[in-house]
């Protein structure tokens, strides 16, 4: 398989992605609900896909 990552790529931990990912939703929640657009379906959907995959990688892991 080829690895397509380049030199300027940088590599951050499940911690800091979360994070990261959860900055942007609040930033779209804030944009979307400024300007009182209803949500697609589809991308109301996406929304609860993502707050789900958060909500699973910050419970405490399980060994």
């Amino acid at each position: 398989m080829a690895n397509f990552a380049h030199a300027s790529d940088v590599d951050i931990d499940r911690t800091h992605n979360a994070a990261i990912r959860r900055e942007i939703g609040d930033r779209f929640r804030i944009a979307l609900n400024a300007e009182r657009l209803p949500l697609t379906p589809r991308l109301s959907s996406l929304m609860d896909r993502l707050a789900e995959q958060d909500a699973r990688e910050l419970r405490p892991q399980q060994h």
